[in-house]
């Protein structure tokens, strides 16, 4: 029995060790299990991480790339918008050397330099987009260029017409040139032909003497280094008439000064024309969203600018044409911005709810429009052609006119209807205004209406 039990005995103990011995190595494979998972996560996360310190260090590497490339288009931009003014100066008086009667010999030569100055203007305007052209590809690429910038012979432009009236008044019309005098004198306003004047606003001071050079004797020009110069010379000067202005400036540019003046009662009415080195329709799109009449890309053929300067003033000429012409006329057709559109109503609202009153007069006027004699004869001359007192006239004249044709009212009762202590007044005003008597008017009126003529 006791060798049973220690058979037993020994049994157990050598099961026992085994299973400690399984369980001691099953520890260490678990160990070993742990160890090498643990390991294996490690080197993912620090894969993870190598890849994403790489990633940023690419992202970083990409951005400062772009940065660099942003500083260095805009010092391109900039430098070639520096070279710009300067390049103006060469080629503009040699478009100008090329219009005067020249020796072949010597207009051979302005066309060798203004080719060559051309040519320089194009690679300057290519600074800004990188272009590295070496002396082979210049080599080609330069009749292509001098092909699409047609630099063919710069044509001899014809004499310059004798200046147009700036009002769009006719001044052969004797009878009505001393009305117009008559009236600025009681108005106060003495300079009524003034010389048509125009405003250059560039920081170049050789671009200003070269403008005011080319324009002397056709125009008044003065000038202004920036947008303050210019808003103090329009503030000092009732008789500008034309604002050209380049967009880049310091202390206030162009863009600024557009919008200072298209917003403003006193100058809205004067065009402006701005001038830029930049390209683009979006800076375009902008200077005309601020009021800019019209839009030139520097550098400029100055022959160009004349002809744009001469289509406002026709322009002008045209609106204040369709005033004296068309009984009814919308403001929105003889003004530009909506300052002027909103003077324009206020101003025929005025005349239309005094056009009976005897003692309606261009102070009543201006007072209403808040506006002093000078200004108001200003505003009114440059929109419509014709100062305060002629304004209120022509009104008058129109519902004159509309009265005769309707055929209900005789001449005495149209008098007083509009304002004039006898009929007499009225008829001196209507044949001012047409010409004719309103008897005359209507007799015409009858015979057009029974077919014997037409008027």
């Amino acid at each position: 029995m006791e060798l049973l039990f220690f058979q037993g005995y020994v049994v157990s103990g050598i099961i026992g060790d085994s299973i400690l011995h399984i369980s001691i190595w099953a520890a260490l494979f678990c160990m070993l299990l742990i160890v090498f998972g643990m390991y294996f996560v490690c080197r993912l996360i620090i894969r993870r991480e190598n890849k994403r310190v790489e990633e940023q260090k690419r992202e970083m590497k990409r951005d400062h790339a772009e940065e660099l490339n942003y500083v260095k288009q805009q010092t391109l931009t900039r430098v070639s918008r520096e070279l710009q003014a300067p390049i103006t100066m060469i080629i503009a008086p040699l478009q100008q050397m090329a219009n005067e009667p020249l020796s072949d010999d010597v207009r051979a030569r302005v066309q060798i330099v203004l080719r060559n100055a051309q040519v320089m203007l194009h690679q300057i305007n290519m600074l800004p987009v990188g272009m590295k052209a070496n002396a082979a590809s210049m080599d080609a690429a330069i009749p292509q260029m001098m092909m699409d910038m047609k630099l063919a012979p710069t044509p001899v432009a014809p004499a310059p017409a004798e200046p147009e009236s700036p009002s769009g008044v006719d001044d052969s019309n004797a009878a009505k040139a001393a009305a117009m005098a008559k009236e600025a004198q009681t108005e106060g306003w003495e300079d009524v032909n003034h010389q048509f004047t125009m405003l250059v606003v560039d920081d170049s001071a050789d671009m200003c003497r070269f403008v005011r050079d080319y324009f002397r004797g056709e125009y008044n020009v003065i000038t202004a280094s920036d947008g303050e110069q210019a808003l103090k010379q329009l503030q000092d000067n009732d008789n500008i008439d034309l604002v050209v202005s380049d967009v880049t400036m310091p202390k206030m540019d162009g863009l600024e000064l557009c919008q200072y003046v298209k917003t403003n009662l006193r100058w809205s009415h004067i065009p402006v024309i701005l001038l830029t080195g930049r390209t683009g329709e979006e800076m375009e799109m902008k200077g005309l969203k601020l009021g800019a009449d019209d839009y030139i890309t520097k550098p400029f053929n100055v022959e160009m600018l004349r002809l744009r300067v001469k289509k406002l003033i026709e322009k002008k000429e045209n609106r204040q044409k369709q005033f004296r012409e068309k009984i009814d006329v919308a403001p929105s057709e003889i003004t530009i911005t909506s300052v002027d559109e909103e003077f324009i109503q206020k101003a025929l609202r005025i005349c239309e709810e005094h056009i009976s009153d005897t003692e309606f007069s261009v102070e009543v006027l201006g007072q209403e429009l808040s506006l002093s004699r000078t200004y108001l004869y200003k505003k009114l001359i440059n929109i419509t052609g014709k100062g305060p007192a002629e304004f209120i006239r022509t009104i008058r004249m129109k519902r004159a006119k509309q009265y005769l044709e309707s055929g209900q009212m005789q001449i005495t009762e149209i008098s007083a209807a509009l304002g004039y202590n006898s009929p007499k007044r009225l008829t001196e005003n209507f044949k001012a205004e047409y010409g004719m008597s309103p008897s005359e008017y209507l007799k015409n009126i009858r015979q057009e209406r029974s077919g014997k003529i037409k008027i």
